[in-house]
């Protein structure tokens, strides 16, 4: 399950953070002229503040909605959200309607009410309440917002609220391309996706390892060191691992990499490259059984995790792959761990082989890399390109 819950914040305080100095500067300069819309007649469907307060404490229902003007001091944002509050997006929406904010023929934010805490979570709308914060800072107002507030009984639980939310804001905006996919993760994993479920169990049996980035201010994981983002990769990784029944073997890999890479030298996002997970991946499927069939059947003693372990010792991560954006394809990347597997045998390993064990004379290995770069009948790698590649790489 996921982990911590990291405390919320007031949007007035959010939108003080420093990533936010561009849009406050806009809202300062225009402050006289900055306002939030409503439609007309709006005003007097809302409950005040006091009026929902008094009707929420005689709730019976397991769950109700309200509609509630709450001052902008009033609202939270939280963990778990599906979008981190992106500053630029307020900018364009906030200079799109003229300096203001239009709820004219637009939804109202949604939040979810805490009573323990007395707090209200925006769980919809949160970019357009970010701006609403940041008109407020500028004027000194505590303006009032038009919500919709969603109650629960206190009986209800948190981890049933946080279900509810996810329903709320994930459904909806799931096929936004702006949604990253380590963002979606938690929400996927509330509605029961059963990948998504299996991939933060994956990540969690890993001490120290996000799916989020390294500087995420609303951490999943407490004391995160490395990370993985690329979601969507690390999900088709996985399911090849569930179908050969080589999860053990994946994680291991990646914690191999964790405690193997010198990461004082490395980027400080300590980003670990889901192309060099998947390389040794294919290699271990693919690659290694070659090596076993080399000395009879009766296996050679190698291990993928000691070569990791080596080759980090001396070299640094971008190294084992180099530049990914144009060789990007498996087959690629996987006669590149062939390359660096020679050199560790013959450095390392006594040169059990007598010279290179992975070469283009070597049929099974062309076979095995011809099937990565071609996995269905139609042929889209012709053998000699996959043959010149090896012997860029190879001696």
């Amino acid at each position: 399950m996921l982990s911590s819950i990291a405390p919320a914040i007031k949007a007035v305080e959010l939108v003080k953070q420093q990533r936010f100095n561009a849009l406050n500067s806009l809202v300062i300069d225009n402050a006289d002229t900055a306002r939030v819309k409503y439609p007309e007649g709006f005003n007097s469907c809302f409950l005040s503040l006091e009026d929902f307060e008094d009707r929420y404490s005689n709730q019976e229902e397991r769950k109700k909605t309200y509609t509630v003007k709450l001052p902008i001091s009033k609202i939270y944002y939280k963990q778990g959200q599906v979008r981190m509050v992106r500053p630029e997006y307020c900018i364009e929406n906030f200079q799109l309607f003229n300096n203001s904010v239009d709820f004219c023929e637009s939804e109202n934010p949604v939040v979810f009410y805490d009573e323990n805490a007395d707090e209200f979570h925006v769980v919809k709308k949160q970019h357009t309440t970010a701006q609403i914060a940041a008109i407020s800072n500028a004027t000194g107002q505590d303006i009032e917002v038009m919500t919709r507030v969603v109650a629960f009984n206190p009986n209800v639980s948190v981890q049933d609220r946080s279900l509810e939310a996810s329903k709320v804001f994930f459904k909806e905006i799931k096929g936004i391309n702006t949604t990253k996919d380590w963002e979606a993760l938690p929400h996927e994993v509330a509605l029961g996706e059963s990948l998504s479920v299996s991939l933060v169990n994956l990540y969690e049996s890993i001490l120290n390892l996000t799916w989020q980035p390294i500087n995420y201010p609303f951490p999943s994981v407490k004391n995160p060191k490395y990370s993985i983002t690329k979601v969507a990769q690390m999900k088709k990784i996985l399911s090849y691992a569930i179908n050969d029944d080589e999860v053990d073997n994946l994680k291991d890999i990646i914690q191999t990499i964790c405690n193997s890479v010198n990461w004082e030298d490395e980027k400080p996002s300590r980003e670990i490259s889901v192309y060099l997970i998947r390389a040794f991946y294919n290699f271990e499927k693919r690659l290694h059984p070659l090596i076993d069939d080399a000395m009879g059947g009766i296996g050679f003693p190698f291990d993928i995790c000691e070569h990791i372990e080596n080759y980090f010792s001396i070299f640094d991560m971008f190294s084992y792959l180099g530049s990914t954006s144009s060789d990007k394809k498996p087959w690629m990347h996987l006669i590149k761990v062939a390359s660096h597997v020679n050199e560790y045998l013959i450095r390392e390993r006594g040169n059990p082989f007598k010279g290179s064990f992975f070469h283009v004379k070597n049929k099974q290995f062309v076979k095995a890399i011809n099937e990565l770069a071609n996995p269905t009948s139609k042929i889209s790698v012709d053998e000699k390109e996959i043959k010149a590649y090896m012997n860029l790489y190879l001696r």
